[in-house]
C-alpha cells in the first residue's frame, strides 16, 4: 500500500491536517490505534485561528453542535463563588473580524465531525485499530510497519511521515528521539505539575426529582439553579496551593463541566476521587438566605453530578527543539504541550496541520514534475517551524500571563498590578488599543526571521476575516460568505488577490507577466486570480466574466453570526501595508517566488 502522506494519531491535528492535505489534492491515510472516538473529553478550548481552519474546512455551520462560544474569562480568589477580581472580556478582538475567538468544545463531538468528513473524502482515508511498530525511510519516503485491526502486520509506504500521536506518541518518541536526537525541552517559562482532572455531566435537579431542595421556595426553577452552582464562560480560582481551572463546555444543552486543580504533592497512593470531592463541594455550596431571614449553606444535589473522567494528569510546557526530520514531521501535542491556564493545546495543534499542510502539497506537487533536492524540502520545512515556533511563544506567553493570575496568592503587589491592568483596560479599551498578546497575534508571523513569505512586501501579517458579497459569473444572485472562501476559490496552492481592478489592469496584463516567470502552475498561476473591489457593490462594476467579491453591508448580514467589534474595514486597512502597489512591484514579488517555488 502507498500514499503521499502518512499521519500517525486520529485526534484533531492528525484528521485535520488529512482533510487540508485532501484540499489540495495530496493523498493521505491516517493510522489511529483506537477502534472508536474516545469519549472522554479531553482538549476543551479552541480558539483563535484554529477556528478559521474549521470555516476553511466547512465545518462553521455544525460548530454550534460541537461547543459553544466563550465571552469572558473570570479569575476569582479562592473560588466560583467569589466575585471576580478580573474579568478578561472576549467579545471584541484585535482582528475585529467575525468569527467567535474562542469556543469551549467537546473533542469527541469535533472528531466526530472529523471523521464524518474525513469518510466522504477521495483523498483521505482513516484506518482504525492500527498500531504502528516501526519504521524505514530513505531519502525518497518512509515505509512504516503496524498490525491492523486483525493483528496482521502491514505496512505503507509514504513520500512523509507525520506524528500526531501525542506526547508519548511512537513517531517521537521511538522514531526520531533515538535517531536524530528530537526531544521536547522546556519552552519560554518552566512548568511541571500534577493536577486532578474531572469531566461532569450536570443533571439540574428539578421540583419533581428533589422534591425538598430548599432553592425551590425562593422562586428557583431548574435551570436558574443550574446557573446558581455551575456558571458561564470559563473560570480560574487560586485556593491556597491548589489553582484550579473550571467551566462548562461542549453544547450548552450536554451541562458538561470541566473541572481541573493542581495537587503539587501528588502521590500514587493518593485517591484522586476523594480529594475531587473534597475540592469541589466548597465550591457548589453557596451561603442562602431562606424565607425566614436566616442563612445557610446549600450544597448542590450530590446525585446530580455524573463523573464522567476523574484522574491524575502531569502538565508541563514543552517544545520540540526540531519540528522535523529528514521526511518525518511532528504536530500537536507530539510537538508540543501545554500547562492548563490558556487552552492553547488544540488550537495549536490544528494550526502546525494547516500550516504544514500547504508546504508538503508544495513539494509534492514538485517532486511529481521533477526531482528536488533535500536542501529546498528542508528549507521550506525549517520555514514552517520557525512560524509554528513564533505562534507557539506567543501563546505560551498569554499562558503564563493566566498562570501568574491563577496560581500566585493575593499580595500587596500583586493586587496593585492587578488593579493596574485593569485601569488600563478601561482606559484603553474605549480608543482600541489592545494588549500586547493580541497585537502580537495579529502581527502573525510578520516579526518571524526566516517565515515562508515576502518580509519586504510587508508578508506576513495576518488578514480578519469578513462577511463577502460574491457576484459569481452566470448566476443572477449574489452569495454572502465569508473572505477565506472567496480568497481560496482558485485550484493553486497560492491565491492572487486583485483589488479594484480598472480597464488599466486586466487578467490578460497578469497573464502576459506570469508567462515571464517558471512558478510551478499548481502553486501560482494565471488561474490564482482572486478579484476584490471595496466600492459599493452594484451590477455595473462586476469584471465581466470573473467572480468579484464585495466587503457585505451590515443590513445584509440578519442571521449571521456577527461578532461585537466587528469591523469589515480592518479588511482592507491590513493590506494596505501588504500588496504590490504597481505591476513592478507584483513582478519583483514573483521574481522571489520564483527563487522559492520555480
Amino acid at each position: 500500500m502507498a500514499t503521499e502522506v502518512l499521519i500517525v494519531g486520529g485526534g484533531p491535528s492528525g484528521l485535520i491536517l488529512g482533510l487540508f492535505l485532501a484540499d489540495h489534492g495530496i493523498k493521505s491515510i491516517v493510522l489511529e490505534k483506537a477502534q472508536d472516538i474516545v469519549t472522554d473529553p479531553r482538549g476543551v478550548v479552541l480558539t483563535g485561528d484554529a477556528l478559521r481552519s474549521l470555516w476553511k474546512l466547512g465545518i462553521g455551520k455544525r460548530v454550534a453542535s460541537i461547543g459553544h462560544e466563550l465571552r469572558a474569562i473570570h479569575f476569582h480568589q479562592t473560588n466560583i463563588q467569589n466575585r471576580p477580581f478580573l474579568t478578561l472580556n472576549l467579545d471584541e478582538d484585535m482582528m475585529q473580524h467575525a468569527l467567535p475567538s474562542t469556543i469551549l468544545q467537546s473533542q469527541p463531538r469535533l472528531e466526530y465531525v472529523l471523521r464524518e468528513m474525513v469518510m466522504s473524502s477521495e483523498y483521505c482515508t482513516l484506518q482504525s485499530s492500527c498500531e504502528v511498530v516501526d519504521r524505514d525511510e530513505d531519502a525518497d519516503g518512509v515505509s512504516v510497519h503496524y498490525k491492523n485491526a486483525d493483528g496482521n502486520d502491514c505496512q505503507i509506504r509514504a513520500s512523509w511521515l507525520v506524528g500526531a500521536d501525542g506526547k508519548t506518541g511512537i513517531v517521537r518518541k521511538h522514531f526520531l528521539e533515538p535517531t536524530a536526537g528530537v526531544k521536547q525541552e522546556a519552552g519560554i517559562f518552566e512548568y511541571d505539575s500534577t493536577w486532578i482532572a474531572a469531566n461532569l455531566r450536570i443533571n439540574p435537579p428539578t421540583e419533581a426529582t428533589h422534591p425538598n431542595f430548599a432553592l425551590w421556595d425562593l422562586g428557583y426553577d431548574s435551570n436558574a439553579v443550574y446557573d446558581l452552582f455551575w456558571p458561564q464562560e470559563w473560570h480560574f480560582c487560586r485556593p491556597p496551593g491548589k489553582p484550579t481551572a473550571c467551566g462548562r463546555f461542549g453544547p450548552q444543552a450536554d451541562h458538561l463541566w470541566r473541572h481541573e486543580f493542581a495537587v503539587p504533592e501528588w502521590e500514587e497512593s493518593m485517591d484522586a476521587v476523594k480529594m475531587f470531592w473534597e475540592q469541589l463541594i466548597p465550591m457548589i455550596t453557596r451561603p442562602i438566605t431562606l424565607p425566614e431571614g436566616t442563612t445557610t449553606p446549600i450544597t448542590f444535589p450530590i446525585d446530580c453530578i455524573e463523573i464522567l473522567r476523574c484522574r491524575p494528569f502531569r502538565f508541563s510546557h514543552r517544545v520540540v527543539n526540531m519540528w522535523f526530520a529528514g521526511r518525518t514531521a511532528l504536530i500537536g501535542d507530539a510537538a508540543h504541550v501545554f500547562p492548563p491556564f490558556g487552552g492553547q493545546g488544540v488550537a495549536a495543534g490544528v494550526q502546525d496541520a494547516e500550516a504544514l499542510a500547504w508546504r508538503l502539497a508544495v513539494i509534492t506537487k514538485i517532486e511529481h514534475s521533477r526531482q528536488t533536492s533535500s536542501s529546498f524540502r528542508d528549507s521550506l520545512l525549517l520555514s514552517w517551524s520557525l512560524e509554528r515556533r513564533v505562534s507557539i511563544d506567543n501563546s505560551a506567553r498569554l499562558t503564563l500571563q493566566n498562570g501568574e493570575w491563577c496560581n500566585k496568592e493575593a499580595t500587596w503587589l500583586g493586587t496593585f498590578r492587578i488593579a493596574i491592568f485593569k485601569l488600563a483596560l478601561n482606559i484603553l479599551t474605549p480608543f482600541k488599543v489592545k494588549l500586547p498578546h493580541d497585537v502580537a497575534d495579529a502581527r502573525g508571523y510578520s516579526s518571524c526571521q526566516g517565515g515562508t513569505f515576502l518580509s519586504a512586501a510587508g508578508g506576513g501579517t495576518k488578514l480578519g476575516q469578513i462577511f463577502v458579497q460574491t457576484y459569481l459569473p452566470g448566476s443572477e444572485h449574489v452569495t454572502i460568505e465569508l473572505s477565506d472562501k472567496a480568497l481560496r476559490r482558485v485550484p493553486t496552492i497560492m491565491s492572487l488577490l486583485v483589488i479594484n481592478s480598472s480597464s488599466q489592469l486586466d487578467d490578460a496584463d497578469l497573464r502576459k507577466i506570469f508567462r515571464k516567470y517558471q512558478i510551478h502552475s499548481d502553486i501560482l498561476s494565471a488561474e490564482s486570480i482572486v478579484h476584490f473591489n471595496f466600492g459599493e457593490f452594484n451590477t455595473q462594476r462586476r469584471t465581466d466574466g470573473k467572480a468579484v467579491s464585495f466587503p457585505a453591508p451590515m443590513h445584509l448580514l440578519n442571521g449571521y453570526p456577527v461578532r461585537v467589534g466587528y469591523d469589515v474595514q480592518q479588511f482592507r486597512q491590513r493590506l494596505d501595508d501588504a500588496q504590490a502597489k504597481s505591476l513592478s512591484d507584483l513582478e519583483d514579488c514573483l521574481k522571489k517566488l520564483e527563487v522559492n517555488f520555480g
